[in-house]
Formats: C-alpha cells, sequence, structure tokens
C-alpha cells in the first residue's frame, strides 16, 4: 500500500533520471525495477521494525501472567496487552495484511478469555497463516450451529495450514459433534494425507470408526485454548505469540 506506492514513487523518479541522462526511454526500464524491489525491501524492513517493538512490549507483558496473583489481575494485563496490540494499527496501510495479523493475534487474546462477541470481528478478519485464529473463529460458529460457515471456515485453516494435525482433528471432531459422522471420517483422511503417520489422528479414524468418537485430550492445553470441553479443574491462557499455554490453578 503506502510502502508500495513510495516505492512506485522512486522506482519512476529514476526511470525519468537514467532516461534523460541516457536520452532514451528504455533506458530507464531496468533501473525502474531495481529501484522500486530495493525501495520496497528497505521500507517494509522500516515498518516491520517499527511493529516488531510494538510486538516485543505485547510479549513481554504476556510473560509475566504465570507471576500474577489473581484472575481479575491477568485480565486486567492481557487488556493492556490487547491496547498495546491495537498501536499496530497506525501501521496498516504501509504493508499488505498487517491489519489482519494483528487482528489474529487480538482475536486469540480475546478468545482464551471466553470474550467471544468480542473475539469474533477480529478472527473473522485474521490472517490465513497459522491456522489457528481461523479455527478459533469456525469454532464460534459451531458454537452457533451455523454448520456450512464453519466448514468453509476449517477449510482456510486447514488450506493454509497443512501441517498441523491439531486442526485436521478439531474440524472433525466439530462435525462428529454436529452429526456428521461420513464428513468426520472424510476430514481425518485427508489430515492423514498431509500428516501420513500422525499417531492422534490414526487413533481418531480408529475411533470413529469403531464407536463414533473423536478425541481431542492428547493435545492437553492446545485442545483446550478452544473452550470446546473445560480444563479439568485449571484455567486456561494461552499466548497466540508462543506455541505452548499458560494454565493456572
Amino acid at each position: 500500500m503506502i510502502n508500495l506506492i513510495l516505492s512506485l514513487i522512486i522506482g519512476a523518479a529514476s526511470w525519468v533520471a537514467t532516461s534523460f541522462i541516457f536520452g532514451s526511454i528504455p533506458a530507464g526500464i531496468l533501473p525502474f525495477f531495481i529501484f522500486t524491489i530495493a525501495a520496497l525491501i528497505l521500507l517494509n524492513r522500516r515498518t516491520a521494525k517499527s511493529v516488531q517493538a510494538i510486538t516485543s512490549r505485547m510479549t513481554q507483558m504476556m510473560q509475566s501472567l504465570p507471576t500474577l496473583p489473581s484472575e481479575n489481575a491477568r485480565k486486567n494485563l492481557m487488556d493492556k496487552a490487547i491496547e498495546v496490540a491495537k498501536e499496530g494499527y497506525a501501521y496498516k496501510n504501509y504493508q499488505f495484511f498487517l491489519a489482519q495479523q494483528l487482528n489474529s493475534q487480538i482475536g486469540q487474546l480475546y478468545y482464551i478469555q471466553k470474550r467471544f462477541k468480542e473475539a469474533e470481528p477480529y478472527l473473522k478478519d485474521s490472517f490465513m497463516r497459522p491456522g489457528t485464529p481461523r479455527a478459533m473463529y469456525a469454532c464460534l460458529l459451531f458454537r452457533q450451529k451455523n454448520k456450512d460457515a464453519m466448514v468453509a471456515e476449517f477449510e482456510k485453516a486447514v488450506k493454509f495450514d497443512t501441517r498441523t494435525p491439531l486442526l485436521w482433528n478439531l474440524y472433525a471432531w466439530c462435525l462428529n459433534e454436529l452429526k456428521d459422522r461420513d464428513a468426520a471420517i472424510k476430514v481425518l483422511k485427508r489430515g492423514l494425507d498431509n500428516n501420513p503417520g500422525d499417531k492422534t489422528t490414526l487413533d481418531n479414524l480408529d475411533l470413529i470408526k469403531n464407536s463414533g468418537k473423536v478425541k481431542m485430550r492428547s493435545y492437553n492445553e492446545q485442545w483446550y485454548q478452544f473452550w470446546l470441553e473445560e480444563p479439568p479443574q485449571q484455567k486456561i491462557m494461552v499466548s497466540p505469540f508462543s506455541k505452548r499455554a499458560m494454565f493456572h490453578k
């Protein structure tokens, strides 16, 4: 967007200057591409550095969550982390998909607090990779019994994140809960095609064929972050900036 426009202006200026120096319009074509690409790389790096500074502040805040003594204190800190994340929107017009990436982070922070209504608009317009934010939005649609929309969202999640078995099993679990066992079996088979030999997927495929169930507890906190089952005697908080979840009794 803005970075691309600025890069094109710089490239065009180089074209005009080169054409004037050599007295030939075609002579400016190569410099145009070189200067445009170089400028775009440098401008994107500058934007990324600014956003990274915001993300670092947010990550530092999230790392202190386990040390807080109460649920209310943790909620307040997560709200502050969300406000920090929103500072990144100041750069949303400079780089493609930056707003969607911020939406992914903010949506996950709301979702893991069970603030589903607040999470929904962010997750709906989240980035495609990793697939967890799209899967969380699909889970919201599952709660609403909107099967067709749920399937569409899960398809987006697994399309762009095929190598994450959790997403395939989560997709199958939701379909099975909506009484579509055959579709769940097909999803698990597709999951195996993309992740050959994955034990959980193999176990669930065998289980659903014999007992009509899909079990997710082997994924532990990665499963409970979707809030489709309550974690046993614990409250879950998952940082979207790490692969692990944080539990608090």
